[in-house]
């Protein structure tokens, strides 16, 4: 199994301070699938599983963007250059985003930063998880919540569409953010999906990550957008260690 060392919010696991990161029962390897389908690019169609290959101006050039990547200060509400939290994936409006955890939803929240659009951030309190810990499943940046708090989910089940945000920027495609949040003191702190994936699906989904890389490198005929170096544990797509905003 894959595991990135991370922070427990240790208040919450009956600890008494918040002092090093470190492999707790806090964060543990619980996602079964990726916030929207992928597979192998097939040109007859223009898809890569829900992900449409477009000719037109992307953000960065990408149609993923991984955890850790930077994004510039232009491009982002913070106003500095920040490490993208979330892995985000492009895809058509209103593509169906769906649970990737067994679970229960904790929260539909309204998006600070983004007011204006009527995005949601969708987030599941996962299965397998004590109950002591504040660990949640974020699919950020959605439309149409299909679910409300309170709501017990199951893996592949639709949780909303994928929204509007950054479609200007990206031949009108929208996105959906993927995270895995905890906390230090009273901090956010996100770690990197992947490292996370159970153990019996973790090569088959990292798999299906690293292929969609691949396939867009090869599709814009630019082999080295994605810098294979900077992956932490090797993992692809993870591109930092946890980070704290």
């Amino acid at each position: 199994m894959l595991v990135l060392p991370i922070l427990c919010l240790l208040a919450a696991c009956g600890k008494s301070s918040v002092t090093a990161l470190q492999t707790t029962d806090c964060l543990q390897a619980v996602i079964r699938r990726h916030p929207i389908s992928l597979a192998a690019y097939v040109p007859a169609t223009g898809l890569a599983g829900d992900v449409r290959f477009v000719a037109g101006a992307v953000q960065e050039n990408k149609i993923f963007t991984e955890y850790g990547d930077v994004i510039p200060a232009s491009q982002n509400t913070s106003g500095v250059d920040k490490a993208n939290p979330q892995p985000t994936y492009l895809a058509p409006l209103h593509t169906p985003v769906v649970a990737t955890v067994n679970g229960v939803v904790a929260e539909v929240a309204t998006l600070w930063s983004t007011p204006t659009l009527g995005d949601v951030s969708v987030r599941i309190r996962p299965d397998g998880i004590p109950t002591s810990c504040n660990v949640l499943i974020e699919t950020e940046h959605v439309l149409l919540p299909r679910v409300a708090v309170g709501d017990r989910v199951i893996v592949g089940q639709t949780i909303a569409e994928v929204g509007t945000l950054n479609q200007q920027y990206n031949s009108g495609l929208g996105e959906v953010e993927f995270g895995y949040a905890t906390a230090q003191g009273t901090r956010p702190m996100h770690v990197c999906p992947y490292a996370y994936f159970a153990p019996d699906v973790a090569s088959v989904q990292v798999g299906l990550v690293q292929r969609l890389m691949a396939d867009w490198e090869s599709f814009r005929s630019l082999p080295t957008l994605w810098n294979e170096s900077t992956w932490v544990g090797g993992i692809p797509g993870c591109a930092a260690g946890p980070i704290i905003e």
